[in-house]
């Protein structure tokens, strides 16, 4: 029998950023787009699932992906799909002459990765999408909180052309993976689907600039090089694969840790 299970910091919120602890028939529509008025603005929440339409049982949804052992939301704030992003910034590696390192002839990236201590792992920065926030926005706030460097201390002119050239280069990023992620906290009833979103910096000159966050354990953030098989936090080492086949770059990560995330991220 799975277990029963939701995070009491979960249970303890309110607002309309967290759906309700008790469900029946009517408590939420699922599979739709959600609009409703707080304090006079709409928000939209959006319940529909990247790999179309999920089954509800008893006004519960069930995760189409599989059961997880585990039914209630977890540490999840929603029931159903949680929607997330994921920001993959990445830029060639180079060697100290500013040459591009290949590898069988192909170039090397790397990637600003941040560190998970609550599992151990290296990720994407990334994060849930709040209600009404658009995507370009939840790219370019999750990155900046979990990757760069604080800008209290630095001057108004610092934190001015920081601001222009995050403006600038999240315009001009590619998306390599819409849905569902083989994430520890996903549960039979709440799961999270993401969009991940590449912005690649071909020439050094522009992400590469940014003041990457770093702490004296190696812990913050930093640039990764992508040149032996990673093992990430969740499935996202699958999509750093997917951003090296959209840039042609040297591939060297072969199989998922998780093998069933292939029949999953396949469909």
């Amino acid at each position: 029998k799975p277990v029963n299970y939701t995070d009491a910091t979960v249970l303890a919120m309110t607002g309309d950023s967290v759906d309700p602890a008790n469900l029946n028939k009517n408590t939420l529509q699922f599979n739709k787009l959600k609009v409703k008025t707080v304090d006079g603005k709409k928000w939209v929440i959006d319940r529909t699932s990247h790999h179309g339409k999920y089954s509800v049982i008893d006004g519960v949804p069930r995760n189409h992906k599989g059961r997880t052992g585990m039914v209630g939301r977890g540490s999840l704030l929603r029931w159903g799909p949680n929607h997330a992003a994921d920001t993959v910034v990445t830029r060639w590696m180079r060697d100290g002459a500013g040459k591009v390192i290949t590898i069988d002839n192909k170039p090397v990236m790397e990637f600003v990765g941040v560190y998970r201590p609550s599992t151990n792992e290296w990720a994407i920065p990334g994060g849930r999408m709040k209600p009404n926030e658009k995507m370009f926005d939840v790219l370019k706030r999750q990155f900046s909180e979990e990757a760069l460097e604080t800008m209290e201390d630095a001057s108004d002119l610092e934190q001015k052309r920081i601001g222009s050239m995050l403006k600038d280069h999240f315009n001009l990023g590619i998306t390599v993976y819409k849905g569902y992620v083989d994430d520890p906290r996903n549960t039979d009833n709440a799961w999270i689907e993401t969009t991940a979103v590449n912005y690649h910096d071909s020439t050094g000159n522009t992400f590469s600039n940014l003041p990457i966050r770093s702490n004296e354990e190696g812990h913050g953030a930093q640039w990764i090089p992508i040149d032996t098989n990673l093992d990430l936090y969740a499935n996202h080492e699958w999509i750093i694969e997917k951003v090296c086949y959209h840039r042609d770059a040297y591939n060297p990560i072969k199989t998922p840790k998780r093998q069933s995330s292939q029949l999953w991220l396949a469909q």
